[in-house]
């Protein structure tokens, strides 16, 4: 597996480009405080041509309902190009939070970034 630091990462959101496959390693809870960063960076990504985007959570301690929308946000747009949000890493309280709501039923969801990068989704 090829291992790239993105430039310009935020030093809340670590970058990565792994085997030509975006990553993004958050390093915070997401909340609606954040946001904004996260969407941003997000849509840079889609805008770009990144049509796979894994986010690493294994250092998300919760999710707000902020957090939420965005994710299903995210999910639907990568959709429609022919993409995919993969979430990776959570932790019990937030697969919990996904879990509760339903949301884990329509994101692609797995245990670690590397069950992400083996796992097909379409």
């Amino acid at each position: 597996m090829k291992t790239e630091p993105e430039a310009g990462a935020s030093s809340q959101i670590k970058g990565l480009n792994i085997d030509g496959r975006t990553a993004l390693a958050l390093k915070q809870s997401i909340t609606w405080e954040n946001c904004d960063d996260l969407k941003k960076k997000l849509k840079d990504k889609i805008d770009a041509g990144h049509t796979e985007i894994i986010l690493d959570l294994k250092k998300v301690d919760h999710l707000d309902s902020a957090a939420l929308e965005l994710l299903v946000e995210m999910h639907d747009s990568l959709m429609q190009v022919g993409g995919a949000l993969k979430i990776a890493g959570l932790n019990e309280v937030c697969r919990d939070i996904l879990l509760a709501t339903r949301i884990i039923n329509i994101l692609f969801v797995y245990k670690d970034i590397n069950e992400a990068l083996a796992r097909k989704t379409s």
